[in-house]
């Protein structure tokens, strides 16, 4: 590995009883249009039959390179992706959901649209196929074409996005690897509500510009567990305003 050059992108995947999905999910990473990527592939102490097919992809797929660790939990699992990345940009995809076979190709192009993108946003679509009762749907957030350079507009944008459920998780960003490793930017291990919230708080007080598209090839899947049933409560939001505006 020494000597090949880094990968455009890193897809870091945290792994944890996720057997009846995860098929869907690495061959939706791995038939991307976009080649110049490495999944890594965390198996966070799973008690399923998860670690086999991670260890399965990457004995078929060299571009898939896989960790077992015991269970920590989420945060800790991104954590050893982050350590390992050699991409110069990071995304994350959760082991449940999928994407559209020309995503990276398509944020690529967003990416260097511009002179410098410190964090690139795009959207999502809920996929219910897994739920069995007829849930209330969720609408999607409509996203318009921004693009920040200034503190005070990278801040309205967080705003913006906090309000529609848009701000916190991972899986709609693309991140500067240079930033986290220089900055020292983890998941915070013991929590595990939030956590991704709590790591785009801390990476975003070093960036210097923002994107946001319209684009929406990320597909959540709503399980009927899922955290996002879990509706976020208003004060959970004024919590974040306040980091925001600290920040």
């Amino acid at each position: 590995f020494m000597n090949e050059t880094p990968p455009k992108l890193s897809v870091i995947v945290p792994v944890y009883k996720a057997e009846a999905y995860l098929r869907r999910c690495v061959d939706s990473i791995l038939a991307q249009t976009f080649q110049d990527f490495e999944v890594l592939l965390i198996d966070d102490g799973s008690p399923d039959r998860s670690g086999e097919i991670c260890d399965e992809y990457a004995r078929k797929d060299r571009r898939v390179r896989v960790w077992h660790k015991e269970n920590g939990g989420v945060s800790s699992a991104r954590n050893v992706g982050l350590d390992h990345a050699r991409g110069e940009n990071v995304c994350f995809v959760d082991s449940d959901d999928w994407v559209e076979v020309d995503m990276l190709a398509t944020i690529c192009s967003f990416f260097q649209s511009k002179k410098q993108i410190d964090l690139l946003f795009w959207g999502f679509q809920y996929d219910y196929s897994q739920v069995q009762n007829d849930k209330k749907r969720k609408e999607e957030t409509v996203l318009q074409y921004v693009y920040c350079d200034t503190a005070e507009s990278i801040l309205q944008s967080c705003c913006w996005l906090e309000e529609r459920e848009m701000f916190g998780w991972t899986w709609n960003k693309l991140f500067r690897r240079e930033i986290i490793q220089a900055k020292g930017v983890r998941f915070d291990e013991p929590v595990s509500l939030q956590e991704d919230h709590l790591f785009t708080l801390d990476y975003i007080r070093y960036v210097k510009n923002l994107m946001v598209v319209p684009y929406y090839p990320y597909h959540y899947r709503i399980v009927n567990d899922s955290l996002l049933n879990k509706q976020r409560t208003y004060d959970d939001l004024k919590k974040t305003r306040v980091l925001l505006l600290r920040h």
